[in-house]
């Protein structure tokens, strides 16, 4: 993928989680205080008026209703996933296709782990800018590692780096593995099946139906086309019923698998929010044997 498109999809999901912190902190599905720094004044200007944010939100999900409400609730299960593995006494977390994720920045306990943030350089470099701005210095505790997954294993490029394969590591892989190859993304896998039992690894995925356009969910194939007018092609995608086969090629175990549903029942239901979560898209949670 080359590193406009990157930068777009980055972007892009960011903007999803700058949104959600507009909303009444009773209700907001999780709070960032970094993701508007990340933001050059004129987005961050705009945001602030509510007829701007809905637009966004419409525009969104214009072609599959739910995009947005997607997205937010990811970061909202992985957040709470991280959280977890931290109070357990995880010390290493990996996150593979970064962007402007804001976890090294923000999540309690992050003090005390070591982040190795894994991305196309283009991304890293604008990042460490706004965050060194932001802080006033790049946290000690934050490795970033430039990579292009379609080129580069990971073997090649975190050698060296500090990650400790005797200790379990949390892979954060969030909104990635469409955009890479099959072979990309059996690469990454075998990687992480290397590092110490108990590793956790978190990622989400696109439906392999939705890829190959014969969903029947409604807007699927239009979005589909509608990225592809734009250059952006997804390759890999996954059928629930063979997550768990596909895992254990891999030396990975499944833990749990979700999507639209879990997210209203356990997310949005309670806060009393109505809010639309597409069936497109599905988070993985999985285990080093």
């Amino acid at each position: 993928m080359a590193n406009k498109k990157s930068g777009q999809t980055a972007f892009s999901v960011a903007g999803g989680r700058l949104i959600e912190q507009y909303q009444p902190k009773e209700i907001r599905l999780f709070t960032d205080p970094v993701i508007k720094n990340l933001f050059n004044w004129p987005i961050r200007f705009i945001m602030q008026f509510k007829i701007i944010r809905d637009w966004i939100i419409r525009f969104s999900d214009n072609k599959t209703k739910g995009i947005h409400g997607s997205q937010i609730c990811r970061t909202k299960y992985i957040d709470d996933s991280l959280q977890s593995a931290i109070e357990r006494g995880i010390e290493q977390v990996v996150i593979l296709g970064a962007g402007l994720d804001t976890r090294p920045y923000r999540i309690p306990g992050r003090e005390h782990i070591k982040f190795f943030e894994v991305d196309m350089p283009s991304i890293q470099d604008y990042k460490k800018k706004k965050v060194k701005n932001y802080l006033g210095s790049l946290p000690d505790n934050v490795v970033f590692i430039p990579i292009d997954f379609n080129i580069q294993t990971l073997d090649e490029v975190i050698a060296g780096k500090g990650l400790d394969f005797s200790k379990p590591v949390v892979f954060i892989w969030e909104g990635v593995t469409p955009y890479i190859t099959e072979e990309a993304v059996g690469n990454t896998l075998r990687f992480i099946s290397k590092n110490s039992p108990g590793s956790i690894l978190v990622f989400t995925y696109i439906l392999k139906s939705v890829i190959e356009k014969n969903s029947n969910i409604e807007g699927a194939y239009d979005l589909v086309k509608y990225l592809e007018k734009y250059g952006i092609t997804w390759h890999f995608g996954l059928d629930p019923s063979d997550v768990s086969r596909f895992l254990k090629e891999f030396n990975l175990k499944l833990i749990e698998d979700v999507g639209a549903a879990y997210f209203q029942e356990k997310y949005l239901k309670p806060l009393g929010r109505r809010l639309d979560v597409s069936e497109i898209e599905r988070i993985v949670y999985a285990t080093v044997i």
